[in-house]
């Protein structure tokens, strides 16, 4: 019994499977960076992604048979692709307006992404979805081999998917940018669907011709889309982020995903502009002639930038899991690493396990609201930095705060922990140097070692100010020694490798973004 037109190559049949098994698949990828310089991309957000497209996935499936059962000719596969495509490129024209309007409407961390993920990309994950079993219908020429042409289209369907995840996650990415890339996957959708209206359905030319016509109007569209946030000096898809530089007349700022990570003062580059940064190494007066520090978590590089000029002879070790913030910070941060700097591209955790190295001063600086990598938060990762320190050294952490209970919640989850290596900490809580949404905006910054844990707080502060006034740390810290934290930290979660439910503390508040 033969069921589909004799003109419908069986080859082409399973391209279909393979290209539709892979852009859907690259859209789920894609989307992590769509979501990014709103929602952040916490533990909250790939479960939205994911969530999200399964169920997509599955009511497409279940669509794709019943649809098909009803009309068997190829109308329905170029009906399926060109709506999957067209919404690949409304969404490429309008996914930042789409996403900030979102962001207002559900603050809520989980449903927020959750919300956004199904207006962008649940449609045409249900178009690329039904499209397999309309094919099954189709491809389906001997009831007696049922088996293996099922067997045959899935599998090649999952093999695209599998090209699709590491094609975009490694490749595609880091050289056409989300933007691009997303018409580019609207722009197949909508070819293989035109192919389909040419081969497999008896042509009715006015309304196929209409279709199409309004979806190319999309597809240039989509090459100019709106854009809420100004356009950077550069940008580019990094493995782990996008990746911004801005700046204004004054200042040159780092942009990672939807947080701010570095600002630059163009007229002095090598001065420490932000106070939290001139806080931390305040931790430079708790030790006695320091030899050699670590920094895991590079930023524009602006604690190394001060340190070769100001701390020539310490030698240091940089430690940063993005190659293209590392490149930034010498293009565009002026950091341009003496011979006793030591850059190493690798995650921080990882780092500290592999090295036998012992540090004077250990500053952590890779925190930012919600995304913060959960495995710098924990017993294990604390109890690692103390074997790593020096009886005498000193560790500085930043987290940052709004300030309000659910960055206090993890501030204190944070505390609780650390308190696990480090029996005694000293706390400052930093405002920034401007007014944003965040109100009041803070960063946190924990001092622990053996320092803190003998002597007084008057004494660390009188060490702190007399380096300051010996011109060892910028003039500013001695005004911020008033931030100290006088109150006892409330009881936190002790956070672990094994139970850390960092994204459940996440405050319901957003910052609003200042860009």
């Amino acid at each position: 019994m033969t069921l589909h037109p004799p003109h419908i190559p069986r080859w082409f049949l399973l391209g279909t499977a393979l290209i539709t098994g892979a852009v859907v698949m690259a859209l789920e990828i894609l989307g992590s960076r769509l979501l990014a310089p709103v929602f952040g991309s916490s533990l909250f957000v790939w479960g939205a992604l994911i969530g999200v497209i399964l169920a997509a996935m599955s009511s497409g499936y279940a669509f794709g048979g019943w649809v098909s059962d009803r009309y068997t000719s190829g109308r329905v596969l170029a009906a399926l692709l060109l709506f999957s495509g067209g919404w690949t490129f409304l969404v490429a024209w309008t996914n930042q307006p789409m996403l900030f309007e979102i962001e207002k409407l559900v603050q809520d961390p989980r449903w927020g992404p959750c919300l956004a993920a199904t207006v962008l990309l649940a449609p045409p994950a249900f178009g690329l979805s039904g499209v397999l079993p309309a094919m099954l219908r189709l491809a389906v020429a001997d009831m007696n081999h049922l088996g293996r042409q099922t067997g045959r289209m899935i599998a090649l369907s999952t093999v695209g998917s599998l090209a699709g995840t590491w094609g975009t996650a490694f490749f595609l990415l880091s050289w056409l940018g989300s933007q691009s890339l997303l018409a580019w996957l609207g722009g197949i959708q909508v070819g293989l669907g035109v192919l389909w209206l040419m081969r497999g359905t008896p042509t009715r030319p006015l309304v196929p011709l209409i279709a199409v016509g309004c979806i190319a109007l999309l597809g240039m569209l989509a090459l100019h889309p709106i854009q809420r946030l100004r356009a950077p000096i550069h940008q580019e898809e990094s493995p782990y982020q996008q990746v911004r530089i801005r700046e204004d007349a004054l200042f040159r700022y780092l942009v990672l995903d939807r947080t701010f990570h570095a600002t630059m003062w163009k007229v002095e580059p090598v001065s420490l502009f932000l106070p939290y940064s001139q806080m931390m190494v305040a931790s430079l007066a708790l030790v006695s002639e320091p030899k050699r520090g670590l920094i895991i978590g590079h930023g524009g590089g602006s604690i190394a930038k001060w340190l070769a000029q100001r701390w020539p002879a310490l030698e240091l070790d940089i430690v940063e899991f993005d190659p293209v913030v590392v490149r930034m910070a010498e293009q565009y941060f002026e950091y341009h690493p003496p011979a006793n700097h030591h850059v190493v591209v690798k995650d921080g955790r990882a780092f500290l396990n592999a090295t036998d190295q012992m540090y004077d001063l250990m500053w952590i600086d890779a925190f930012a609201r919600d995304m913060i990598p959960f495995h710098l938060t924990t017993a294990e990762f604390y109890a690692l930095v103390r074997a790593h320190l020096n009886p005498d050294g000193i560790v500085a952490v930043n987290l940052a705060s709004s300030g309000k209970e659910g960055d206090l919640a993890r501030a204190s989850a944070v505390v609780q922990t650390m308190k696990q290596a480090f029996p005694a900490l000293e706390s400052f809580a930093v405002e920034g140097p401007w007014k944003t949404g965040m109100s009041p905006a803070k960063n946190l910054v924990f001092f622990g070692g053996r320092f803190i844990e003998q002597a007084s707080a008057d004494q660390t502060l009188s060490k702190i100010t007399e380096a300051a006034m010996n011109q060892q740390l910028p003039m500013e810290t001695i005004a911020l020694l008033n931030t100290r934290r006088t109150d006892p930290w409330p009881q936190g979660v002790v956070l672990s490798d094994d139970f850390a439910p960092y994204d459940l503390l996440l405050g319901r508040e957003r910052s609003q973004l200042v860009e």
